[in-house]
């Protein structure tokens, strides 16, 4: 086996034990007990986190920051990974974004020259534009830790006219247009409702996780293919072409839209009532462009917020 090799399938072997000698791995690898120490030695100072104890009963352990073994990419792959991160750099925070930016500083500069200049160029001809919002969410990462361990917790929560308390349990995070939403069980509700991530002030453990939902085969990708499920009800607007241009863009809307020969189009899928809020703020800014027909629940959110707006814009006495 080629030095290379053995080194390789080393990191592989470690990366599988809690604690080991070099005598240990070197019976392991068929090598002698220096070779073995050269190893170590060289793959340490390559990065990988080793730790070493001194003395008869000491030896060595990985500690908990894991390294993964080599992996090969085409010049194309190595490109689409790049390109992946760089889809998401408008967003002000990010789950893991201090190993993010360290794993992409790494990966790029271990690029031949020539795939580095192609990624240079490509740079200016091509980028994912997202909004750019001055909004943090400091509790993005610690929310979908809590959605891997599927754990109720308590949340504060800005909701525009005061700070609430909520008993949750979060079913995920998503991204869209700048912005990261979570949804989750409102115990309070009994529904799921979702939350702002940057509205979010506050994430507290809950030692009494009695009611807790079974979310196991329910993902956020579920979530966002809203079905009959959480008493969703039929959504129906008719659109001019104007409407259809800005429906199309949005992606929510763009999953239910019918564009007719003319131009225009209509709207038809299912809404939950936890999105109607939004929806409201939505159409209402469509102007003429847009006629929601139903739900009768978003028309009336509709007329509310109009009627706001017409006590913000007062006629002449």
């Amino acid at each position: 086996m080629s030095k290379s090799r053995r080194q390789i399938e080393l990191m592989i072997t470690l990366n599988t034990k809690r604690r080991f000698t070099a005598g240990e791995l070197a019976q392991e690898f068929g090598v002698s007990k220096r070779t073995i120490l050269r190893d170590l030695q060289e793959l340490a100072e390559a990065g990988l986190p080793l730790y070493s104890e001194p003395g008869a009963a000491g030896g060595y352990q990985m500690l908990k920051e894991k390294t993964l073994p080599p992996i090969l990419f085409s010049e194309n792959e190595a490109v689409a990974m790049f390109f992946a991160y760089q889809s998401l750099r408008d967003y002000p925070d990010l789950p893991f974004q201090p190993e993010s930016i360290s794993a992409l500083k790494k990966f790029y500069h271990y690029l031949p020259e020539e795939t580095r200049q192609r990624i240079n160029g490509l740079r200016t001809r091509f980028t994912f534009w997202t909004p750019q919002r001055h909004v943090e969410a400091p509790h993005l990462a610690g929310l979908l830790e809590q959605a891997l361990d599927q754990r109720i917790i308590r949340i504060g929560y800005d909701a525009n006219t005061d700070v609430v308390s909520r008993r949750v349990q979060p079913i995920g995070i998503y991204a869209t247009n700048g912005l990261w939403y979570c949804p989750a069980y409102c115990f309070e509700r009994s529904a799921v409702r979702v939350f702002r991530v940057d509205r979010i002030t506050s994430i507290e453990p809950v030692e009494d996780q009695s009611g807790k939902r079974n979310y196991d085969k329910f993902t956020v990708q579920d979530y966002l293919q809203v079905s009959d499920e959480e008493g969703a009800s039929p959504l129906h607007v008719k659109l001019d072409k104007e409407g259809v241009r800005r429906c199309s863009t949005e992606t929510w809307m763009a999953e239910g839209l019918t564009v007719y020969g003319d131009g225009t189009g209509t709207i038809s899928r299912m809404i939950r009532p936890d999105f109607i809020p939004w929806a409201a703020r939505f159409f209402v800014s469509f102007g003429r462009e847009a006629r929601v027909e139903q739900p009768a629940a978003l028309v009336a959110a509709i007329r509310e917020l109009i009627a706001e707006l017409g006590e913000q814009y007062p006629g002449p006495a």
